[in-house]
């Protein structure tokens, strides 16, 4: 009777444990993965040399090998003439570019990725030409913390958070125009869901000098997009971020 007692304490154990496992499987199995892309070049390039510029794609724990496209926009800043290279797949979510400098000076790089009908589009800065010559730069190795506008002279960056469903969230963008505070700018946020038809736009207000904040509420969770609307009498740009709403 006893031997009978432990078999049947045993067993219930051994079928908890499997139903835990199965359990915390099926939670990482429903997490949504996120396209995460990774800008992979140096920050000081030779003049007149061959120089690899290239991307590392990954979709959650998984390296992206059949993305539907890859382009880097590549232009030196203070030139409104913008170069947009098709990159080649080399190998393990790797996608490269070859590109030769000719000129001196500051460009500016961003990766145009799409796949798993998720776009990002991270950005860098790299100097070409002798170091001494190049004012000081911030490099910014983006793997989705950051995210800046393709525009020479604008950037746009939407504050990092955690995001909650049905939980009211402000949505915080700071934006620069020519290195300084962009003000009294119409700023707008544009939201939408992952495959979803439904977008949604949000007034922002200034709350202090380049400080643009709106608050919405999350009804689902998942991966969701934020569109950065911005408009003065001068300038119209945008810039595109990527949540995930847990």
């Amino acid at each position: 009777m006893k031997r009978k007692f432990l078999f049947l304490a045993f067993m219930t154990m051994v079928a908890f444990v499997l139903l835990a496992a199965c359990n915390q499987e099926k939670q990482e199995e429903n997490q949504p993965a996120v396209l995460n892309v990774k800008i992979k070049t140096d920050d000081h390039i030779e003049l007149n040399k061959e120089t690899e510029i290239a991307c590392l794609v990954t979709y959650g724990n998984e390296k992206v090998t059949d993305a539907d496209e890859v382009k880097f926009e590549i232009w030196k800043q203070g030139n409104n003439q913008h170069e947009m290279l098709k990159a080649k797949h080399e190998g393990n979510g790797k996608y490269v570019v070859k590109k030769t400098f000719t000129e001196p000076g500051t460009y500016s790089v961003i990766a145009h990725v799409t796949a798993r009908n998720m776009h990002n589009m991270p950005k860098t800065d790299i100097a070409v030409g002798q170091a001494s010559n190049m004012p000081a730069e911030q490099n910014h190795d983006h793997d989705g913390e950051e995210h800046h506008d393709h525009h020479s002279d604008v950037t746009i960056m939407l504050h990092e958070q955690q995001y909650h469903v049905n939980e009211a969230t402000e949505l915080t963008a700071h934006i620069t125009h020519d290195g300084q505070p962009l003000t009294n700018a119409t700023v707008r946020f544009e939201v939408w869901k992952e495959n979803s038809e439904k977008h949604e736009f949000i007034d922002a207000h200034e709350q202090a000098k380049g400080e643009y904040k709106a608050t919405t509420t999350f009804k689902d969770k998942g991966v969701y997009f934020v569109k950065v609307h911005v408009e003065t009498n001068e300038l119209h740009d945008h810039q595109v971020e990527q949540i995930t709403v847990q």
